[in-house]
């Protein structure tokens, strides 16, 4: 049995279990299926990479909300690189990020702590900033500015 610690952790929970619940194994309702363009796996939620209007608006987003902590284009600073391809904290697939966003991280033991940003952005602001970190994350790559995470390594 699930239970929730405080009226708060339920207000930020509510909006990563909704996307959850409506984005597993399919596309979420607010992104359009002509600009699906990259998920992780099969039942990952799809994100429009090739949609410049959702890449501008996460790029937006992510300079407003998240590059005092990782940096100038995600590319790291006092928190984790977040156009290099590996999440750590929760793992490398859409939808677990989204949440990380939602709901932020307080678990010390990790190595630090977010704050969640479920309360105080949309959740098409939190997908645009998600949608941002991939668009980045596959410009770098073809640009040989970092090691592509996902090539097969050679034995």
């Amino acid at each position: 049995m699930l239970r929730i610690a405080s009226a708060r952790t339920a207000a930020l929970l509510l909006p990563a279990l909704a996307v959850l619940a409506l984005g597993l194994g399919s596309s979420l309702p607010f992104v359009p299926a002509a600009h699906a363009q990259h998920k992780m796996s099969e039942t990952d939620m799809e994100l429009p990479i090739d949609d410049p209007a959702v890449v501008d608006l996460g790029r937006e987003k992510y300079a407003q909300r998240c590059s005092f902590c990782h940096g100038g284009g995600g590319k790291g600073g006092k928190g984790p690189c977040l156009t290099c391809g590996k999440f750590s904290y929760s793992g490398n697939n859409n939808t677990a990020i989204y949440m990380t966003i939602a709901v932020g991280i307080t678990n010390r033991s990790l190595g630090g702590t977010m704050g969640a940003f479920g309360t105080t952005m949309s959740g098409e602001e939190i997908l645009a900033v998600l949608t941002f970190m991939r668009f980045e994350e596959r410009r770098r790559i073809a640009a040989g500015e970092i090691p592509d995470p996902y090539a097969k390594k050679e034995e």
